[in-house]
């Protein structure tokens, strides 16, 4: 039976962990759900691109109302309170979500690389119905995978006191590295060197036809220059903003959990938080990055939030003359 019970740790470090894992889960929701309501209520926003950010948007979803408000109450209390089911529940949602994030996220990048890149090549392979396809055949494997491998004990699932979670525990050292060389090779390394190279050769056919377009143009309007040359600048910081965000997230994390998961004597508890905060956070600014950077996500989640704001209004007055 594993150690339910949390390291003793000071109140300060009770405090800001719990803060940092509720305030991450708050921003998750709430950037998530904008994203999927917006699309439920938009149909131009359902567009085969936009099908990988709703997935996203449902794998983070996913994390921050399964995994984080169990993390957040644990912290809080010091104890796993909640049960071995709930365990299993919350430990396949957590491997699960954790896997199969960076693996869509390097579907979309091949996505938008067939898109700009092989245009005439893109409805072969990314109709809306093979789309659909890819997505749901990428995440009903893993999570077969993690099916089969759980109910037939090659892996399990525990309380990790380290990530005040649930999660995989390995049986053998054999199941640990065949695992990892799974997930870390096919699930991060594989969708990590697709997003460089489609990201890569998306700025390089963005920019050249750019370069295309300022030459046909600079003898006729030096607007028609300023607005090859925003669009261009738009599309560079959008680039840099999912390349920062998997970066800055995904590497030091993966670095992190690695370490811990083999060399557990010399990893401190406080490199175990920071990898399962950092998978937090990438969950939570991943709206941000691939929702708020798309014209058509904003005008949506002004209209939402201004929406919610009249309601929030208007029963604040009818609370006020009520009290009258």
């Amino acid at each position: 039976m594993p150690n339910l019970e949390l390291p003793s740790r000071s109140l300060p470090v009770v405090i800001t962990e719990a803060s940092v894992c509720f305030a991450l889960s708050i921003t998750s929701i709430i950037g998530n759900s904008l994203v999927c309501i917006a699309t439920y209520r938009n149909p131009n926003l359902r567009s085969t691109f936009n099908l990988y950010i709703i997935a996203i948007a449902v794998s983070d979803l996913l994390c921050a109302t399964v995994d984080m408000p169990l993390a957040s109450t644990t912290l809080i209390i010091g104890k796993w309170v909640f049960g071995d089911a709930v365990c299993q529940i919350q430990g396949f949602f957590d491997v699960f979500t954790f896997n199969v994030t960076p693996a869509t996220l390097g579907l979309t990048a091949f996505n938008r690389y067939m898109k700009i890149v092989k245009t005439n090549h893109y409805n072969k392979i990314f109709s809306t119905c093979k789309s659909k396809t890819w997505l749901i055949c990428l995440w009903l494997t893993f999570a077969l995978y993690l099916i089969i491998a759980r109910f037939t004990n090659w892996l399990q699932i525990k309380f990790v006191q380290s990530y005040a979670v649930c999660a995989f525990d390995f049986p053998t050292s054999e199941s640990l590295i065949v695992h990892y060389c799974i997930t870390v090779g096919l699930l991060f390394i594989l969708p990590l060197f697709i997003g460089i190279f489609s990201y890569y050769k998306i700025y390089l056919k963005t920019h050249e036809h750019q370069q295309n377009v300022v030459s046909s143009l600079q003898n006729r309007s030096e607007n028609g220059v300023v607005r090859s040359s925003v669009k261009e600048t738009n599309i560079s910081r959008v680039l840099l903003f999912v390349a920062a965000g998997f970066l800055c997230c995904w590497i030091p994390m993966w670095a992190l959990v690695l370490w811990f998961r083999f060399s557990p004597e010399t990893s401190p508890r406080i490199a175990a938080m920071l990898s399962m905060f950092c998978f937090y956070l990438s969950a939570s600014v991943n709206p941000f990055i691939y929702a708020f950077t798309n014209g058509e996500f904003r005008r949506e989640f002004r209209k939402l939030l201004s929406r919610y704001c009249r309601k929030a209004r208007i029963a604040d007055n009818e609370v006020n003359e009520g009290e009258e």
